[in-house]
């Protein structure tokens, strides 16, 4: 499930950059969103924990 949250995620993100920023900088704003949110989500899940659950399985 979490690997379908994250791929609609991308999804959204890359459809909104793509329209302010071109197809390769949506692509560069999404892996920045993607890969900040797999990289945050233990921090998220002990300092703010609604936000930890939304963003992942914890």
């Amino acid at each position: 499930m979490a690997l379908f949250q994250r791929l609609t995620t991308a999804w959204m993100v890359w459809t909104v950059a793509t329209k302010r920023v071109g197809p390769v900088g949506g692509l560069v704003v999404t892996a920045i969103v993607v890969g900040g949110l797999v990289y945050l989500k233990p921090w998220l899940a002990e300092n703010a924990p609604v936000v930890g659950r939304l963003v992942g399985d914890t």
